[in-house]
């Protein structure tokens, strides 16, 4: 759960193979399309790589064996390693100082300050000569894609979802609404099949802790809102506007109406567990979880639960749903070809078999246990790509596998987290959520104010911006 709410990390979910990364267990080689979008160099370089914490051997035990293989292949290049991990605070002073590694990974949320500080190298013209570059997730990358202009490589990732129980929707013989739905379409389904007397909520939403200003921005964002903007340096708050008003509006109808359970105080695990016992149609997640937990934990059928885009506000509006992920980047400062011999390090192991084949002895693995793989329904490829294919043609194979209908992907948007202290705004506005649920007639609009006030004066304020 603590990996899952960072500001813009990945989802954790057992599919988490699925995006090779530095360090990552995934067996690969090279893939020759990369190897030719980098000349030979004529010189020695030096990369200062990423690593991980002292204490955290296994994985720097996997980030040299990585490192050999790479250096196999490409003699004259030496590594340093470099165990900082990035933080928003503090990228300023690694780059005045000129200390900051030669890559490095960061968040969904950093493409445009990184971009408009300079301390993010453009690596638009390594990617245009990548054959893999059209194979690229195109959603997932867009982070950062500025200006037309591309600055990192997406790792991994999540988009905001709904998981449905089907069964408890045939059972009270309800059909399923439209994929392409609304806010309206998810309140009537809740209300139809909503049963307090059986401990049966229509809809569960996270109401405890940071997770609940979590969930509960993902209707901000479908009313076409925002959690804040940088305005001459300064982080300003802008969740306090119309479409921040409209999703509490929507949370009181869900609390008005009976259609959450009656013990609303559910955190992340709490949810989860709640939705795989069958005491709730209907659970917002990232991406595949939800499905993982009803699935292997609460032994739910994998072909009872379907899962849904954040619904849109009104019809034919976006599904805007919050998007995290981890994205490896450049140090600006490296010259020009150490530049293009670290974007070499960096997609060295993207697009290989060897990485179809870890994935489909974790398949089996998983099917000798009697358990359903749970694949990500997005990753850094597109599924259209020759290698997208071959991902798809593997998981078809088996039977245990979990299937996402082509309608989600198809439906779905992504913006990404606030960027600055996102975890303390979320634990302010589960303090807002938790009083529209136990308030009766909660002044919706002040209470917004006073909350962006307060974030304003006793957060954001405080955020130095180097």
């Amino acid at each position: 759960m603590t990996v899952l709410l960072t500001a813009c990390s990945t989802s954790n979910t057992a599919s988490n193979s699925a995006s090779p990364s530095a360090g990552t267990a995934t067996p690969a080689a090279s893939s020759a399309a990369a190897a030719s979008a980098t000349p030979a160099p004529s010189k020695k370089i030096t990369i200062t790589a990423e690593s991980f914490k002292p204490d955290q051997k296994e994985k720097n035990d996997q980030l040299d064996q990585r490192i050999n293989r790479f250096k196999a292949k490409n003699p004259n290049v030496e590594f340093k390693k470099d165990d900082w991990q990035y933080s928003p605070l503090e990228i300023g002073v690694k780059m005045a100082s000129n200390s900051a590694p030669t890559e490095y990974t960061t968040y969904a949320t950093e493409g445009k300050v990184l971009v408009d500080k300079k301390w993010v190298a453009d690596i638009t013209d390594s990617v245009n000569a990548w054959a893999h570059a059209q194979d690229m997730n195109d959603l997932l990358s867009k982070p950062f894609v500025v200006n037309g202009k591309t600055y990192g490589v997406p790792i991994d990732g999540y988009v905001m979802t709904i998981t449905l129980n089907k069964k408890l929707f045939a059972q009270k013989g309800v059909p399923l609404p439209p994929m392409d739905w609304t806010w309206d379409d998810l309140l009537d389904a809740a209300r139809k099949i909503n049963d307090p007397a059986k401990g049966i909520a229509g809809f569960i939403p996270m109401g405890k802790g940071p997770e609940a200003g979590w969930n509960w921005t993902n209707f901000l964002y479908a009313a076409g809102g925002d959690v804040q903007k940088l305005d001459n340096g300064k982080v300003v708050a802008t969740f306090n506007s119309d479409a921040g008003l409209k999703a509490l509006e929507f949370y009181k109808k869900l609390k008005d109406e009976n259609l959450i359970p009656q013990n609303w105080a559910l955190g992340y695990g709490d949810a989860l567990s709640a939705f795989a016992q069958g005491r709730g149609a209907m659970v917002m997640c990232g991406s595949g979880n939800a499905a993982d937990t009803a699935i292997n934990e609460g032994g739910i059928s994998k072909d009872d639960l379907v899962v849904y885009p954040i619904p849109s506000m009104t019809k034919g509006g976006k599904h805007t749903g919050v998007l995290g992920g981890n994205y490896r980047v450049i140090n600006p400062k490296a010259d020009k070809e150490t530049q293009q011999m670290a974007f070499k390090w960096i997609t060295d192991e993207y697009f290989t078999d060897e990485f179809l084949t870890s994935t489909q002895k974790e398949i089996e693995d998983r099917k000798a246990k009697n358990r359903v793989y749970i694949p990500q329904p997005i990753n850094y490829w597109k599924d259209s790509s020759d290698f997208g294919k071959k991902y798809s043609d593997l998981l078809a194979k088996y039977d245990n596998v979990f299937k996402y209908d082509p309608q989600l992907l198809s439906l779905w948007d992504g913006k990404p987290e606030a960027q600055y202290e996102a975890q303390k705004y979320y634990a302010e506005m589960a303090n807002v959520i938790q009083k529209v649920f136990t308030t009766k007639n909660v002044d919706l609009k002040k209470t917004l104010e006073d909350t962006s006030n307060k974030v304003q004066s006793e957060v954001f304020d405080k955020v130095k911006i180097e």
